[in-house]
């Protein structure tokens, strides 16, 4: 086992792009780190960079305390698993695991050994003399794990690996590669898109937008205490409502206005988050809503937490929970930090539509029960100490 660490590296391609971009970050010795990101980010080209797969532009990388810049992939002591399983089709699933040790000219009885101890953790012991093809999908991604580990390497690299399972087996197969990292305490880094994947698997989440390190923490940090609007919206599912307001002085307090019929009491809770806040007084700023944060008022509910009834759009109603979509009158956030985070052309245009239009669609995740329908409307309200305040034209959090 060893730490990683990238040490201000940076990877530009021929044309001039530049993938990654000054990219410092430390893996620590048997921790579990995931690179997230949008498409393009820059993720895996990092991640191909501490593999060796990758020239790195500039900067260095670092495993076990060594340079390994000059280094060839085999000499860096690293195993990969890849989104493809990349097994050999005409080889057993033993054959498949022991064969990087086989081309190493380890001894016969310790390839087996090794094997065997893989195959136990990973559950493939009655699988080592099929073949690939009589393989399901996770067990295909399970034997690509084996041949990764019983290489016993200093680092475990993962690109993406659970990306061709279907829904369910990815639940599964996400809970089994925690499991199995928290066992063998390998220093792992793990690429992913979903970010399902990573903020369920990860000791910490590293952020990447355009090659750049937005934030790396805990998930939960990400989650509750993002560094930017981008991180904000793109961290989450369903994501966080994100919306243009006014923040203005009333009396010694603060209200929030939302379009043309929210106003919203901002308490101390949420100031003493956000202490900025009062500095914006008449200024227009991002404001960011958690699904969850929405609730059904009733009697008790003060109007200052209080949304107008709006029409529902959209109903999921999923047993646990109900995922409620509703129009609001304020206008979306279209900045570039948002298409980053949204990472969808065509979602993103109709954003751009909604705000031309002053309005947008919300979303609310609601205790179940008695269900909306399309066209209602409802009363919903607001856990308003749970707000999150950015400035509008550079993405900073109001702190």
């Amino acid at each position: 086992m060893a730490k990683v660490e990238f040490d201000h590296i940076w990877k530009r391609f021929p044309d001039g792009t530049e993938a990654v971009k000054d990219l410092t970050l430390q893996i620590d010795d048997g921790e579990f780190v995931i690179l997230v990101g949008p498409s393009g980010c820059g993720k895996s080209t990092a991640l191909r960079m501490v593999a060796g797969l990758e020239e790195i532009s500039d900067g260095k990388m670092i495993i076990g305390e060594q340079v390994v810049n000059n280094m060839t992939p085999k000499e860096r002591d690293i195993a990969m698993v890849f989104q493809s399983y990349a097994l050999y089709p005409h080889m057993t699933v033993g054959d498949n695991m022991g064969f990087a040790l086989k081309l190493a000219k380890v001894p016969k009885d310790d390839i087996a050994k090794r094997v065997k101890d893989a195959a136990d953790i990973l559950g493939l012991t009655e699988y080592l003399d099929r073949k690939p093809k009589a393989l399901s999908g996770g067990q295909r991604q399970r034997v690509a794990m084996g041949r990764a580990i019983v290489r016993s390497p200093q680092a475990f690299l993962m690109d993406e690996p659970l990306s061709n399972l279907d829904a369910k087996l990815r639940v599964q197969m996400r809970a089994e590669i925690a499991e199995l990292q928290t066992r063998l305490g390998v220093t792992t880094l793990y690429v992913t898109h979903d970010q399902v994947e990573a903020m369920t698997m990860g000791d910490r989440v590293a952020v990447l937008k355009r090659g750049e390190l937005m934030q790396v923490d805990s998930p939960q940090q990400l989650y509750d205490h993002p560094d930017n609007l981008f991180v904000a919206s793109f961290i989450g599912s369903p994501s966080m409502n994100i919306a243009e307001g006014t923040l203005e002085a009333d009396d010694g307090a603060t209200v929030l206005k939302m379009g043309t019929t929210t106003r919203l009491h901002v308490p101390d809770g949420a100031i003493d988050q956000y202490p900025r806040v009062r500095d914006y007084h008449g200024k227009t700023v991002a404001v960011g809503m958690r699904p969850e944060h929405f609730f059904r008022p009733d009697g008790s509910v003060p109007d200052e937490a209080k949304m107008p009834a709006r029409n529902v759009t959209l109903v999921e109603a999923l047993g646990s929970e109900l995922i409620v979509h509703f129009g609001v009158s304020a206008p979306p956030v279209t900045t570039d930090d948002m298409r980053e985070a949204i990472d969808d052309a065509d979602a993103f245009a109709e954003m751009e539509r909604a705000a031309k239009e002053g309005g947008q669609v919300f979303t609310a995740r609601l205790e179940p029960g008695s269900p909306p329908k399309v066209g209602d409307k409802i009363d919903i309200a607001f856990k308003t100490e749970n707000l999150h305040f950015f400035d509008l034209e550079n993405g900073a959090p109001l702190r």
